[in-house]
């Protein structure tokens, strides 16, 4: 089963979010904060996380990237029905 990490401060979508993943066959956990999805991930496993950015006490952060990384999201982010590989 895979288990899903569901980070966001909107309870109501958190919660609509969840009961969806769940639907579906995967197995998830909503956390409120950031603070609570830390302890979360220092507990447990997790194969995929979704993530609000904006959240209270904890913004996103920006990351540096070189200009072959911002290249390659470019185009992945281009062409969302494609499929990439290593090759």
């Amino acid at each position: 089963m895979i288990h899903i990490l569901v980070v966001e401060d909107d309870t109501k979508l958190n919660q609509i979010v969840c009961t969806y993943l769940n639907d579906s066959g995967f197995q998830t956990k909503g956390c409120l904060n950031a603070k609570e999805a830390y302890e979360e991930m220092y507990h447990n496993l997790y194969e995929l996380i979704i993530s609000d950015i904006m959240m209270p006490e904890i913004d996103g952060e920006e990351i540096s990237l070189t200009t072959r990384e911002f290249h390659l999201i470019y185009k992945l982010l281009s062409y969302p029905k494609k499929t990439f590989s290593r090759a």
